[in-house]
């Protein structure tokens, strides 16, 4: 998934937005309200503020950008292209707009519209690795991972420190199950970009499929921390302590696990079963 951007006024072109509020406090204009609910993903209030703004201040890409980023996060794919075009009629470069189109396109079956839009963006773009990761993705979904692998390298030759090109090359390396490759790069997008907890993921996964047992439980650790609320890293974790013979440490994982919502409770009773034989074993043993 490619992050998800969002587009500002620039105060300068519209000094009405911020307006003074009781006691001279600045209050925030329509449109930056809109922001701010999106940016917490409350979309019927930004579609809402950023639906007065148009009544106020007219149309304009920044809104109409806005607008289709709400409706696409919202699944309603029809009113995403809807808002992602007429933006483009006020910027037919701007490239955010013609990624997030083709995304769109993408979702709608509509692939040769959608792959037009990539190159379209690649083209402007020069500088940015976004539109070529882009295009890897769509490609890489197709199953075509060779040309998948051209895109993803030729968009780290123009960002070298894209954590987020990183990430979706390693992917493409798990999925093509080159798990060396794979655990290199998550690694080089946490380096990058430590806030992603699927990148640590990544790495955890990479890393138990190479036997690489304490790198692996690293990367969960980190993981978990990033992204508490998840059982299936509790789960992961529990296997690699496992794997080292750390047989309290997995139980306590697990049990973690079964205290959180969207629990596996078969795949945990399973793996308790088979510990607590092997935790009352290692105990005598010690004894």
């Amino acid at each position: 998934m490619l992050p998800r951007l969002l587009k500002v006024l620039c105060l300068l072109a519209l000094p009405a937005l911020v307006l003074a509020g009781c006691g001279g406090v600045p209050r925030l204009s329509t449109f930056e309200k809109g922001v701010e609910y999106l940016d917490y993903s409350d979309y019927p209030r930004a579609i809402e503020q950023f639906k007065e703004h148009i009544k106020r201040e007219g149309e304009g890409l920044a809104v109409c950008y806005n607008l289709g980023v709400c409706y696409q996060d919202m699944g309603n794919l029809e009113e995403a292209a809807r808002w992602y075009e007429k933006a483009l009629l006020y910027d037919p470069r701007d490239g955010d707009s013609l990624v997030n189109l083709a995304m769109v396109y993408q979702a709608q079956g509509r692939d040769m519209a959608a792959l037009a839009r990539l190159k379209q963006a690649a083209d402007i773009e020069k500088d940015r690795a976004y539109p070529l990761v882009a295009l890897a993705l769509h490609h890489q979904k197709a199953g075509q991972l060779d040309k998948a692998r051209e895109y993803y390298d030729q968009a780290l030759k123009r960002e070298q420190k894209s954590g987020y090109a990183w990430y979706h090359y390693a992917t493409l390396h798990e999925l093509d199950q080159r798990y060396g490759d794979a655990a290199q790069a998550y690694e080089r997008a946490a380096e990058l970009d430590g806030t992603n907890p699927a990148t640590f993921h990544g790495a955890a996964r990479c890393y138990f499929r190479l036997r690489n047992w304490r790198k692996a439980i690293e990367n969960y650790e980190f993981a978990i921390h990033l992204l508490p609320s998840d059982p299936g890293l509790y789960i992961g974790a529990a296997d690699t302590l496992t794997e080292l013979n750390r047989y309290e440490r997995a139980v306590q994982f697990l049990w973690a696990a079964r205290g959180l919502e969207k629990a596996d409770e078969a795949a945990i009773h399973d793996r308790l079963l088979k510990l607590y034989p092997l935790l009352q074993a290692s105990e005598q043993a010690r004894k």
